[in-house]
């Protein structure tokens, strides 16, 4: 059983790369991580070969999106972690269309806010053109720091937005250098804060996908 899972978001630096890097490694064997950012973070994260799941370096355009969809589909029997590009337009759009779950990393900035706007119209005119349930959205607190202000808030302005808000995921210097070493959390520091924040968020995110598959 699995699913396509888009890390979505409409601005760089809120973690979607990690989210996806490290939910791909917590729901190894039996996922694979699509790159479709041409910033490829997520498959210089890969490039030591130390990673437990296969990534594919498939950048999504505005020129290959009906090939680059029919590909990542044709994977579902996997769970497809999907690191999509920050950026609006007609790709991003077909992307949020045919996944099962998008996973929206939010950081406690006003900036990031904004974006997030634009990514929950995206999904919901996704469903409107399904006519259905899906795409799911997930909103995920990243890269907070309850000690300011606005990390003390975060939870509750998401709530706000009539979708679902997934565990906090902290600003932890723990992901840096995993990235650093090429390993996902739970091989890098099995059993610390920062594994365990990604373990509850993957059983969320799991959760998710597995409902919609009965």
């Amino acid at each position: 059983m699995g699913g396509i899972i888009a890390f979505a978001n409409l601005k760089g630096g809120v973690g979607k790369s990690t989210l996806a890097v490290n939910v791909a490694g917590a729901l190894s064997p039996g996922s694979v991580l699509v790159d479709a950012d041409p910033q490829a973070t997520a498959t210089a994260w890969g490039e030591e070969g130390l990673l437990p799941y296969s990534i594919i370096d498939a950048p999504l355009t505005g020129t290959n999106v009906e090939r680059w969809i029919t590909d990542v589909m044709a994977l579902s029997d996997a769970y497809v972690c999907v690191d999509l590009p920050p950026m609006l337009g007609d790709a991003t759009a077909a992307a949020l269309a045919v996944c099962d779950l998008a996973v929206i990393p939010v950081s406690p900035s006003g900036a990031d806010i904004r974006a997030t706007n634009r990514a929950i119209d995206l999904i919901r005119q996704a469903r409107q053109a399904r006519g259905g349930d899906l795409p799911r959205a997930l909103l995920v607190p990243s890269k907070v720091d309850r000690r300011t202000a606005a990390g003390a808030e975060i939870e509750a302005v998401l709530h706000d937005y009539d979708e679902p808000v997934g565990p906090v995921i902290s600003q932890r210097i723990a992901h840096a250098d995993a990235f650093t070493a090429g390993q996902w959390i739970g091989d890098f520091a099995k059993g610390s804060a920062a594994h365990s924040e990604i373990k509850a968020l993957t059983s969320v995110i799991k959760r998710n996908i597995d409902k919609g598959k009965r």
